[in-house]
């Protein structure tokens, strides 16, 4: 969980163009660890009249919104901030060393919002 937090946390803070309120970093983490939590998983073989069986995978999450994901989110950012103060800017170093800058550090990047008034 602690991972999580730390990459949603690097993903926000490296793309110039996401949110920067509080709120919406532990939503987007608590998002993330709900889905660890909950779900239908269902796994089984189809029929298929023209050769083998297709294997076939069901994975459904129920709806994560509401007071349920600001409360894990504070959870989250109880434990993790005083890590993620330090870890981010590392993480972001080896994220751009490995996989080059986010496309929002790129000569003509436009917010999506921007582009739609064009």
């Amino acid at each position: 969980m602690l991972a999580i937090y730390l990459g949603v946390g690097a993903l926000i803070e490296d793309d110039l163009g996401s949110h920067r309120t509080q709120e919406f970093k532990i939503v987007q983490a608590a998002k993330a660890v709900h889905r660890l939590a909950s779900g239908t998983h269902r796994s089984w073989e189809m029929f298929n009249p023209l050769g083998p069986d297709v294997h076939t995978e069901l994975h459904a999450y129920p709806r994560s919104s509401g007071i349920v994901l600001r409360k894990i989110g504070e959870k989250l950012e109880k434990a993790g901030e005083p890590l993620a103060r330090e870890a981010v800017p590392e993480i972001i170093a080896i994220k751009t060393k490995r996989f080059g800058p986010h496309p929002s550090h790129l000569p003509g990047w436009r917010p999506s919002w921007e582009k739609c008034r064009a």
